[in-house]
């Protein structure tokens, strides 16, 4: 049986509003959103797969190109699919060549954004700073978050334990807190916080195999999946 290395993934969704002109003359309106994943098997000496600002010229285009536009007049195939694989192409050719390399694909979606998905998810509260950054990244300041760690369902052998065992972890260690100061030694980027609970369940051999994701915002999540020997 082969061996697969460790990988961190991250996502970051934008939203836009537009329309599509139907066959039949009629047009097809929506709230849409564009989520970019990316992904690698280390992360930067910060603690990031990329820094999400590093997309930013990509929400840009998408606010100028896209949003209140009609698509057939902006892209090639103005189906979901056709967007995605024109944002796709726009980030290889515009986005910093580090970072374009670690793009695995781009998701666009119709309709308002979904509810979290079916997972064992538990919500918590913290504060962090991060450590390494320019200066005046705004990260660099003390500042919270409300996150939501997840794991799919799918992949937990246990389920019943895992959202009571994480709650009262979470509540009991972190929430409320500087996460600096509760997880000593770690610089509390999302993908460092997916692979520290990640181990924390896996010392409980509570994983599976399953990723372990984190989500600061409502647009943005980090996930990481342990390697196998």
């Amino acid at each position: 049986m082969s061996s697969t290395p460790p990988l961190f993934r991250i996502g970051k969704s934008f939203r836009f509003e537009a329309t599509r002109r139907l066959d039949d003359g009629t047009y097809d309106g929506h709230s849409f959103t564009a989520e970019v994943v990316l992904s690698s098997p280390v992360l930067s000496p910060e603690g990031f797969v990329v820094d999400f600002g590093d997309l930013a010229a990509l929400k840009r285009y998408i606010d100028r190109a896209l949003d209140h536009q009609i698509l057939n007049d902006c892209v090639k195939h103005a189906s979901n699919d056709g967007i995605a694989q024109h944002l796709l192409e726009w980030a290889h050719d515009h986005l910093p060549p580090d970072v374009a390399s670690l793009l695995e694909e781009v998701r666009v979606r119709a309709g308002r954004p979904q509810a979290l998905p079916s997972a064992a998810f538990v919500a918590f509260e913290a504060s962090h700073r991060l450590r390494g950054l320019r200066d005046g990244h705004p990260c660099g300041r003390l500042h919270g978050h409300s996150y939501v760690l997840s794991v799919p369902v799918s992949a937990v052998p246990r389920l019943g334990d895992v959202p009571l065992l994480l709650r009262d972890h979470l509540r009991s260690a972190v929430h409320g807190r500087v996460l600096n100061e509760v997880i000593p030694g770690l610089n509390p980027t999302s993908e460092n916080l997916a692979r520290h609970f990640w181990q924390w369940l896996a010392d409980r051999a509570m994983t599976g195999g399953a990723c372990v994701r984190v989500s600061e915002t409502e647009t943005s999540w980090a996930e990481y999946v342990g390697g196998t020997a």
